[in-house]
């Protein structure tokens, strides 16, 4: 688990990514947390998430993750890495907060700490995220956390996109 002042960053291992995919009342036992009805907006793609976890537990760490807004014991969202480091020691994050709790911050706050859990590990040089080719709220998450926009890449399903990069 990460923490922060107001969050905590649950690590999705095989347990929680069954809970999650039980549905929100089993969810809200397991995490000991409020489930609100749409906490996110990436439901379809975790059933994926749960099938590459089984294959490799390795993801466990470099992951998904469920955020906790502390103050309301909540569940705003999720983030996390998409997958293991690289051999050129790059990992890539990413992060939604739900609409009621966007504007307060969170999403940057969710970001520094992936940012700052990953550069606990030396074999991270650069922190990578993606985002659409304007500007935009997740940009300016970005931006604050200390990443710079670095080049334009196609994305074969979501065409272009920004690559932004962190480097320790």
């Amino acid at each position: 688990m990460i923490e922060t002042s107001r969050l905590r960053l649950l690590a999705c291992d095989l347990t929680l990514w069954e809970a999650v995919l039980a549905g929100n009342n089993v969810l809200s036992q397991v995490i000991g947390a409020n489930v609100p009805r749409r906490w996110t907006e990436n439901m379809d793609a975790f059933p994926e998430f749960y099938q590459q976890v089984k294959k490799d537990p390795s993801l466990e760490k470099w992951g998904a993750h469920l955020i906790i807004y502390r103050p309301e014991n909540l569940l705003i969202g999720s983030c996390g890495y998409k997958g293991q480091p690289s051999d050129q020691g790059e990992v890539e994050i990413g992060y939604e907060i739900k609409i009621s709790h966007r504007d307060r911050g969170l999403a940057t706050e969710a970001a520094n700490a992936l940012v700052d859990y990953a550069f606990t590990f030396p074999e991270v040089r650069t922190i990578v995220a993606h985002t659409v080719d304007e500007e935009n709220p997740s940009t300016k998450v970005l931006s604050k956390v200390g990443f710079q926009k670095k080049t334009q890449v196609l994305h074969p399903e979501e065409g272009l996109l920004w690559r932004w990069e962190l480097t320790r």
